[in-house]
């Protein structure tokens, strides 16, 4: 797993970037781009920039959730289990996981907004959208949370226990 999460910290924005470098083969079939309407043919490079940046909001969230992983994983290897270290990975991840859950509909508005702005008038478009993906992700940002909470009291009385012996 921690050599997974030292591929995919730059998989995350090279992806996005080259996703973008091609839009003209993905974005126009893309589920969540489809529904912004009538796109320009060929799509300005400002949009296409601009496209890229936005997504990385959630892509950057997404990079710092596997470097927080990557880091626990390591420790992991080394034979550190319930260290504060350990729970801080943990919970970092987890937070990173909520926020992306909660910027992804702001950067999916924000996205309907840069993909139509060279749209006329009456063809442009800001959508706002949360659905079960966000919804799933913030779930699994709040069991990460609690897992994080309940290893933390457990290192508590490990270190507790191990002062009284």
């Amino acid at each position: 797993m921690r050599l997974f999460c030292t591929i995919a910290i730059p998989a995350i924005p090279l992806t996005l970037a080259l996703m973008w470098f091609n839009f003209e083969l993905w974005g126009r079939t893309h589920p969540e781009i489809v529904g912004f309407g009538p796109l320009p043919q060929p799509m300005p490079a400002m949009s296409l920039i601009l496209g890229f940046v936005v997504s990385m909001i959630p892509g950057s969230l997404a990079v710092y959730a596997v470097l927080r992983l990557r880091q626990l994983f390591d420790f992991y290897t080394r034979g550190l289990i319930f260290t504060a270290e350990n729970i801080r990975c943990l919970r970092g991840f987890a937070m990173a996981t909520l926020g992306i859950a909660l910027v992804k509909p702001i950067a999916g508005a924000l996205m309907s907004v840069v993909l139509t702005m060279t749209n006329p008038p009456g063809q442009r478009m800001l959508s706002v959208s949360f659905g079960s993906s966000e919804l799933t992700t913030l779930f699994v940002g709040c069991v990460f949370l609690i897992i994080a909470w309940i290893m933390d009291e457990g290192r508590e009385l490990a270190e507790e226990q191990a002062q009284i012996v």
